[in-house]
């Protein structure tokens, strides 16, 4: 057995404002996503990922572009 066929899982906060372009992604690459719940303490949904090796860079593309956007927001906040 090797580490190829290895599942892992993740939750990830998607903020609202990116639900359409990670549903683009996960369509794309074929993932399999669960809305897990709404985050409590901002405006996003957690989405539970179940992906194979094969499918990590899909996840670490979703994972850069919530980086890009909390970035953005942080930038947003300081120029206010």
């Amino acid at each position: 057995m090797g580490k190829q066929n290895e599942t892992r899982y993740i939750e990830l906060n998607i903020p609202q404002e990116m639900m359409i372009e990670t549903v683009e992604i996960i369509e794309e690459n074929e993932l399999d996503a669960t809305i897990v719940g709404k985050a409590e303490d901002e405006e996003a949904i957690i989405l539970g990922f179940d992906y194979s090796s094969s499918q990590r860079e899909s996840i670490m593309e979703i994972l850069e572009r919530i980086e890009d956007y909390n970035n953005a927001e942080e930038t947003e906040e300081e120029e206010d």
